[in-house]
C-alpha cells in the first residue's frame, strides 16, 4: 500500500492508501507532462480496461485526477 496526498500541504485525513495497481495508475497519470487518454493509460500500466476503469474513478472521487477534454490529469504528487 503506498499513501498519496492530494496536495503537498495536507493533514492525514486528507491522504489516501493506494493499492499497487491504483499507484501504477496515479503514477502514470501525474508523472505526465500532459493529459492522458485511457488507451494511453491502458497501455503504459499494461492492465485490463475494467480495472484501469475502476482505479481512474476512485483516483477521482479522491480528488487525485480529473478529466480533462476527454483525458486524465493529475492533481497528487505522487
Amino acid at each position: 500500500m503506498q499513501t498519496v496526498c492530494s496536495s503537498e500541504r495536507c493533514n492525514s485525513s486528507e491522504c489516501v492508501e493506494l493499492t499497487d495497481r491504483e499507484w501504477s495508475v496515479c503514477n502514470t497519470i501525474c508523472s505526465s507532462s500532459e493529459p492522458i487518454s485511457f488507451a494511453q493509460l491502458r497501455h503504459s500500466t499494461n492492465l485490463h480496461q475494467e480495472i484501469v476503469s475502476r482505479t481512474v474513478r476512485r483516483l477521482a472521487i479522491h480528488g487525485l485526477v480529473t478529466k480533462v477534454d476527454g483525458k486524465y490529469q493529475g492533481k497528487c504528487d505522487c
